[in-house]
C-alpha cells in the first residue's frame, strides 16, 4: 500500500521541531508546554492521522511523536508511512500501555522508541533528547515485563483472554467486535440465534464483561495485536526467548553512539524472524518445522 504522504524533497528540516500527533488536545497541549519550556520548537500538531499524514512530510520535523492510538489510524501506521516516505523524519510512539505489543508494533513500525504516558517530565525529556540526537528512546517501564514474565499468574493481555475462547465462541466474539446483532452472527456462523446468545453469554463471562460494547473495544483492539502480543503463549519456549532477546536489543540503551541503520535493520530483521518463526512453527535457513515439548 502506497503511504499517503508526499515527499518535499525541496524543503530542508526545520532545525530541532517536533510534531505532536495525539487525539487528545490535553496531551498536546501538555507535552508542548514540556518541550517549549525546555528549548524545544514544536513544528506542527493534530489530533488526526488522516491530517498529519499531509502535514508531516511538507513540514519535515526532526522529531514526530505519535500516540500508538488514534480514533482514525494507529499510531504503528502512520510511523510506517513517515518512514517509507522520509526515512530523515524520525518517530516515536507514545503510548498509555506497558506491554511488550505496542513496543513491537512500534520497532516494527520503524519507530525510534516508544515512550510511556506513565513517565514523568524529565523522562519523557530525556528519552525525546535521545530520539533527536539518533538514539534508541524507549520507557524502561517495557522493561520489567520483557526481563521477568513468569512473574504475571493467569491471563492478563488482551490476547490471552481471547485464547481461552473456544472456536466457536471466538466466531461469535468476532461477529461482536464486527457490531452484528446475535441474528446476523448465527447467519454468518450457520448456526440458531439461540446459539449464539449462549455463545455470546459464555464469551462476555469469559472476559469478565457486562455488556456488548465494552466487549466489541476490547476484542477489537485484542484482534488487532493478536498477532504480536500472543508470542508467549508459543509452545515452543526457546523462541519465545529468542522474541524477547531480540526486543531486547531493539530497544537497549548500552550503545555511547547511535546506531547505523544497518545495526538498526538487523535488530528488527532478527525480531520479525523470530515473530515468524513463532507465528510458522519453523526456524533456521531452511525453515526446520518444529515440535512442542508436550509432542
Amino acid at each position: 500500500m502506497t503511504p499517503d504522504l508526499e515527499f518535499h524533497p525541496q524543503l530542508p528540516l526545520t532545525g530541532r521541531g517536533v510534531y505532536l500527533l495525539d487525539d487528545h488536545e490535553v496531551v498536546r497541549r501538555g507535552l508542548r508546554l514540556m518541550l517549549e519550556s525546555d528549548g524545544l520548537s514544536i513544528a506542527g500538531e493534530s489530533g488526526s492521522a488522516r491530517k498529519a499524514r499531509r502535514q508531516i512530510c511538507a513540514l519535515r520535523p526532526e522529531l514526530v511523536i505519535v500516540d500508538d492510538d488514534l480514533k482514525d489510524g494507529s499510531g504503528a501506521g502512520v510511523c510506517r508511512d513517515i518512514a517509507a516516505a522520509d526515512p530523515g523524519i524520525r518517530c516515536v510512539m507514545m503510548t498509555g500501555e506497558n506491554d511488550e505489543g505496542v513496543l513491537i508494533d512500534s520497532v516494527l513500525a520503524g519507530a525510534w522508541g516508544c515512550l510511556s504516558k506513565q513517565d514523568d517530565n524529565g523522562e519523557l525529556l530525556r528519552l525525546i533528547r535521545r530520539a533527536l540526537a539518533g538514539h534508541t528512546a524507549c520507557s524502561g517501564r517495557f522493561r520489567p515485563a520483557l526481563v521477568a514474565p513468569s512473574a504475571r499468574r493467569g491471563p492478563q493481555r488482551p490476547d490471552e483472554l481471547l485464547l481461552t475462547l473456544t472456536r466457536q465462541e471466538t466466531n461469535a466474539a468476532i461477529g461482536l467486535a464486527k457490531g452484528l446483532t446475535n441474528r446476523q452472527i448465527s447467519q454468518e456462523m450457520f448456526v440458531a440465534e439461540k446459539t449464539v446468545k449462549n455463545l455470546t453469554s459464555s464469551v462476555l463471562r469469559k472476559l469478565g464483561m457486562a455488556r456488548r460494547a465494552e466487549a466489541a473495544v476490547f476484542i477489537t483492539k485484542a484482534l488487532n495485536h493478536t498477532e504480536n502480543l500472543s508470542y508467549r503463549s508459543s509452545p515452543f519456549p526457546g523462541l519465545i526467548a529468542e522474541v524477547t532477546a531480540a526486543l531486547l536489543d531493539c530497544i537497549t540503551e548500552s550503545g555511547t553512539t547511535p546506531p547505523t541503520d544497518e545495526e538498526r535493520a538487523r535488530d528488527v530483521r532478527r525480531l520479525t524472524d523470530a515473530l515468524t518463526a513463532i507465528r510458522t512453527g519453523r526456524i533456521g535457513p531452511n525453515a526446520r518445522v518444529l515440535s512442542s515439548p508436550a509432542g
